[in-house]
């Protein structure tokens, strides 16, 4: 997935890049780019950031610190996150340097920000990137040992600095490849002005956005229930993103949740019109497939109805897919 960034520290001063090589998609198939945040979430300019992704059928990968992620999101908030198809992985407790840490501080600084996350999601995240990229052989081990990915970056466009939006986007085409990897912050005005840019100008071009595979593992249908019980809102996920070659619709299948309704039903709602329209129901098995009719604009939304007490329905995200 191109060429990840990670800063390792050799002794105590010493700093050495670290490069990846991962496989390019088939020259027939889009190009695909990940978007990913650091250090929220926030309470302002997180959802602002989902909803920018919105519109652009855009889904991407979170990496908030425990500390913050205790403070400001509950399970609802989390489940929502993953509802719309984005991943999420750790960013430690504190954002301090894990390399500076002792062996004790490290493992609790870990199991601490884990803990957090799971109790949200159902599930152990399955991927970290480091508080400023910096780690060294003995966080590496402990990585290992936890099960826990380490993620870094292509392109750092630092538009925590307040950068132009032009100087911004010319770092990132430095870096271009299919798979690369970008670096943002989800608690920054000047994100989303550079964020919507690189929307626009990469998805003019073809390019897709999605969640970091290595970020996906843990997120299943059945780890994810764990975390639901009765009068809490429905989950779900979009799965199966495709077109049919005959006919030329538009595939989406996932599935939906609500602890409600546990022998399933519940209907799914897309906005095909510019209207939320049901267009399906969940099975015993709790998944859907709808198709969209061939030559339906723009990306398409999901919503899973809810089946108890008042609360929102499910957002299964924006949606869009391309032909390869």
């Amino acid at each position: 997935m191109g060429r990840r960034l990670l800063v390792l520290l050799l002794g105590a001063a010493s700093l050495l890049l670290a490069q990846g090589t991962f496989a390019l998609s088939a020259p027939h198939e889009p190009k695909v780019m990940y978007l990913t945040f650091d250090d929220g979430p926030n309470p302002l300019f997180t959802p602002i950031v989902f909803r920018i992704l919105e519109e652009y059928g855009a889904r991407a990968t979170f990496f908030p610190t425990g500390q913050t992620l205790r403070v400001f999101w509950d399970d609802e908030e989390v489940q929502d996150l993953l509802d719309r198809g984005h991943a999420v992985g750790s960013h430690s407790w504190t954002h301090s340097e894990l390399p500076t840490l002792t062996p004790e501080d490290l493992e609790d600084a870990l199991v601490r920000a884990n803990g957090t996350l799971q109790r949200r999601t159902g599930f152990t995240p399955t991927c970290l990137r480091p508080p400023y990229g910096l780690t060294d052989q003995a966080v590496e081990r402990t990585l290992e040992r936890m099960n826990l990915t380490l993620v870094g970056w292509d392109a750092d466009p630092a538009e925590w600095s307040n950068p132009p939006v032009e100087e911004a986007l010319a770092h990132i085409e430095k870096w271009e490849r299919d798979g690369m990897v970008i670096l943002f912050h989800d608690r920054k005005w000047q994100t989303l002005e550079i964020l919507r840019a690189v929307l626009e100008e990469y998805g003019q071009e073809g390019w897709t956005f999605a969640p970091l595979p290595e970020c996906l593992r843990g997120g299943s249908m059945a780890a994810r229930q764990q975390t639901r019980s009765s009068g809490d809102g429905p989950i779900g996920g979009l799965e199966v993103l495709q077109f049919d070659a005959v006919g030329g619709e538009q595939v989406l299948g996932g599935w939906a949740y609500d602890a409600d309704s546990p022998e399933g039903g519940l209907e799914i709602f897309l906005n095909l019109d510019g209207e939320p329209t049901a267009y399906g129901r969940t099975g015993a098995d709790h998944r859907f497939e709808v198709r969209v009719p061939a030559g339906t604009p723009g990306p398409v939304c999901l919503w899973a109805g809810n089946s108890g007490r008042q609360r929102e329905d499910a957002f299964l995200g924006c949606h869009s897919g391309r032909r390869g």
